[in-house]
């Protein structure tokens, strides 16, 4: 039976990917991926299971790379955000001069620094996955 949800997952795969743009080309191949790993492990929470099957069937029924990119825009929008509160909230405890208040802020702020340069990064990789192959 696992055999055969495999066979047919990878053939949906392979149906999708001949509609798909290269960015859903890439979202699938990751979602199976982590599918097929969970999978592979000795004690699995049904949930988590179901829930990424969920989500590989979701992509697979559809998938669109220009809404994919809106979403990464919002979320790169949400983390910009973030990082100033975060720095005004850094700036407001360097004039409190309370030394945890500082500790505490310069964590939340390196936190949110490298949240939006990872949501910029995967802009980028999936705008690379647009782009024509030699």
């Amino acid at each position: 039976m696992k055999r055969a949800c495999g066979l047919l997952f990878g053939l949906c795969s392979l149906l999708q990917s001949l509609y798909a743009g290269a960015i859903c080309e890439y979202k699938i191949q990751q979602a199976q991926d982590g599918l097929n790993a969970y999978e592979q492990k000795a004690s699995k929470d049904p949930a988590k299971l179901q829930e990424a099957r969920d989500d590989l069937a979701r992509l697979l029924e559809h998938c669109d790379d220009t809404e994919i990119l809106a979403e990464v825009a919002e979320y790169i929008t949400y983390t910009k955000s973030q990082l100033t509160s975060a720095n005004i909230a850094l700036a407001q405890a360097k004039e409190s001069s309370d030394k945890s208040a500082i500790h505490q802020a310069t964590l939340a702020q390196k936190i949110a620094h490298r949240q939006y340069i990872a949501a910029r990064q995967e802009e980028l990789r999936l705008k690379d996955l647009l782009k024509p192959k030699p």
